[in-house]
C-alpha cells in the first residue's frame, strides 16, 4: 500500500503560518530580553548600594581622625596645604580616598589620583573605566556626588557635614548617584537639577543614595517631577532648611530696601 502525502504538508507552511512563527518567536526574544536586562540592572543596583555602603565606612574611618572629628567630607572642602599632590576641593573622593589600600597618588600637583573601582557605579556609562582595580578619578569617572547642610560653616553651602550635630542624619542625605561637578555639592533644588537628576537613567528612574546614618535607599524619581519636589523627597530636613534661609534672605532684602527708601 503506497502513503499519501497531504498536498497541504507537501507544500510545506503557509504565508500566514509562517508570519504567525516568527511574531511568537519574535515575542519569545523580547521577553527573554527584557528579562535579562531588568536582571543586570538589579545586579547593577544591588553593587551600587554595596559600594555606597563601602564608601560611607570610608566616610566614618576618615571622621574618627583626630584631625577632623565627626566630619564627612564634601567637594566643597577647602584645600589642605599639606597635601601637595592633590586638591581637595576636586573632589569628596580625594578625602576618603587615602583611607583605602587600593589608592595611587598623582606624582605631580594636579595629577589625577587613581582610586578603587568602588568609587564608580557599574551602570554609569560616561566613562570606560576598564577592568583594573584601580582608575583615575575625576567628574567624568567617579559616579557619585556629595551633599552638605551646611553644619559647620554656615557661610559655606559646601561645607562639610556634621554627623555629631543635633539632627536626623536618616534624613540627610551624604553621597548619591549623580554627575560631580568640581568643587560643588549639591545644596539646592538646582544643585540636585544639575548634578543628581540626570544619573535617573542609570538604575531604571531610581538614584541611589547613602544617608549621613549609613541608611542606603532607592529613591524612584518621577520623570515629570519638577526639581524642588524632588529635592524635598531626598532631603526635606535641608529643603526647609533652604527656603527657611531663602525667606530670611528676602525680608533681610526687603528691609535693606526699606532703609534705603527712607534715606
Amino acid at each position: 500500500m503506497k502513503l499519501r502525502i497531504s498536498p497541504r504538508l507537501s507544500a510545506g507552511f503557509t504565508l500566514i503560518e509562517l508570519m504567525v512563527v516568527i511574531a511568537i518567536m519574535v515575542t519569545l526574544a523580547s521577553i527573554a530580553g527584557t528579562a535579562i536586562y531588568s536582571h543586570m540592572g538589579a545586579g547593577d543596583e544591588a553593587k551600587c548600594r554595596a559600594q555606597l555602603e563601602q564608601l560611607h565606612q570610608l566616610g566614618i574611618k576618615y571622621s574618627q581622625d583626630i584631625a577632623h572629628p565627626a566630619l564627612l567630607p564634601t567637594s566643597g572642602m577647602d584645600d589642605n596645604e599639606d597635601t601637595d599632590t592633590v586638591n581637595e576641593t576636586d573632589g569628596w573622593w580625594i578625602s576618603i580616598a587615602p583611607e583605602l589600600d587600593a589608592v595611587v597618588f598623582p606624582r605631580q600637583m594636579g595629577g589625577k589620583m587613581k582610586v578603587s573601582s568602588i568609587f564608580h557605579c557599574p551602570a554609569d556609562h560616561r566613562a570606560d573605566i576598564g577592568s583594573d582595580s584601580t582608575f583615575a578619578a575625576d567628574e567624568k569617572s567617579v559616579s557619585y556626588v556629595s551633599w552638605t547642610d551646611a553644619t559647620e560653616d554656615p557661610e559655606n553651602p559646601n561645607s562639610c557635614i556634621r554627623t555629631t550635630a543635633k539632627q536626623n542624619l536618616d534624613k540627610l542625605p551624604w553621597l548619591s548617584d549623580g554627575n560631580p561637578v568640581k568643587g560643588e555639592s549639591v545644596t539646592s533644588s538646582d544643585s540636585f537639577k544639575k548634578m543628581v537628576m540626570p544619573a535617573a537613567e542609570r538604575h531604571n528612574g531610581k538614584i541611589m543614595v547613602v544617608y549621613a546614618s549609613g541608611m542606603v535607599k532607592a529613591i524612584e524619581v518621577e520623570e515629570d517631577a519638577a526639581a524642588d519636589k524632588l529635592f524635598r523627597k531626598f532631603a526635606p530636613d535641608l529643603a526647609a532648611k533652604a527656603e527657611k534661609e531663602g525667606k530670611k534672605g528676602k525680608n533681610g532684602k526687603k528691609a535693606r530696601q526699606a532703609a534705603d527708601d527712607e534715606e
